[in-house]
């Protein structure tokens, strides 16, 4: 049933333990509506493939420069000596993202993966596969399956039939969103989902608009609506220092979770890290933000906003 419905992916990461209750499996979709300042994962972002190069994979042009004479527009060169991880002469590949027009040749030929799309076409069966391996660990811990992004729901024939087949065979499911998406698919695919894990990144739409690429009011019209029709959330909201860390910014998405109290089974309050900068220089990105993860205390401040309106919330 499930060998014929095929969506795009970019990773599957087994024994997550940040993305719901227990020990998880995390499904990651390609492509996201959003282009979030701060995004630790540039790769779910484009709908289409990406080539990626990753230095610790590449065996050097010394060994192998497969990937040198492949390419039809000659975007590859021969990078200057460097030292290798284990100390030997090495020199890399080089990417001149200005003419290269992502054929993925070189990541056909390439033997080691250094070099590689970041995109994956499967079924949801074949999904489906690599859940069942770790049945036991989510029984042990009460965990099950989450079904991340880029956004989920902007694949939705297949996110909902990921959906349906988790459920079917007795996971438990979350849908980790950025809420922005037709109502309707919510309300489509709410029945298959125990748990929503729903980004609130900032209560201004204009500043929304800014930093996230698109205005708030339809993701938080679809938080009330969910809500309103026995959705269970886990609430994220990320602080960012200079761009939605404000003190009025934090009481107006407290104020706002106070509206859904009672579908909220616990806020998280995620500090920013720069972690996903490694990411952006894979992609030939340029990594855009320069601010520091927010320290301790403003977190310990953030989080009381929250717990004095009653509300269940927890750092990280």
């Amino acid at each position: 049933m499930y060998n014929d419905i095929f969506g795009n992916i970019y990773d599957i990461q087994k024994f997550s333990v940040h993305d719901g209750p227990g020990i998880r499996t995390d499904i990651y979709l390609k492509g996201c509506p959003l282009s979030c300042l701060w995004c630790h994962s540039p790769e779910s972002q484009s709908f289409t493939p990406d080539l990626a190069w990753l230095e610790l994979k590449c065996i050097g042009c010394e060994i192998c420069g497969a990937c040198l004479n492949v390419c039809p527009n000659g975007a590859i060169t021969r990078g200057e000596q460097t030292v290798g991880l284990k100390g030997e002469p090495i020199s890399y590949p080089v990417v001149d993202r200005s003419k290269c027009d992502v054929c993925l040749k070189c990541a056909e030929v390439c033997p080691s993966k250094g070099l590689f799309n970041t995109l994956r076409h499967v079924s949801v069966e074949d999904c489906m596969k690599s859940v069942r391996q770790d049945k036991a660990f989510y029984e042990k811990s009460g965990g099950g399956v989450t079904i991340s992004g880029g956004e989920p729901i902007s694949q939705f024939e297949f996110c909902l039939a990921l959906a349906k087949a988790c459920t079917e065979e007795g996971f438990h499911t979350a849908l980790d969103t950025t809420g922005f998406a037709p109502t309707e698919h919510y309300l489509k695919i709410l029945p298959y989902i125990n748990l929503f894990l729903f980004d609130l990144k900032h209560m201004d739409s204009e500043r929304s608009k800014r930093l996230v690429g698109v205005p708030n009011e339809l993701i938080h019209e679809n938080a009330r609506v969910l809500a309103k029709n026995g959705a269970r959330f886990q609430i994220r909201f990320p602080i960012i220092p200079r761009l939605n860390d404000s003190a009025e910014n934090v009481e107006a998405t407290a104020r706002f979770c106070l509206e859904i109290k009672d579908a909220i089974d616990v806020v998280q309050i995620l500090p920013f890290h720069r972690l996903g900068g490694s990411k952006y220089e894979r992609l030939g990105l340029k990594y855009r933000m320069n601010v520091n993860p927010p320290d301790g205390e403003a977190m310990k401040r953030h989080l009381s906003v929250f717990t004095a309106l009653g509300l269940p919330a927890q750092i990280g």
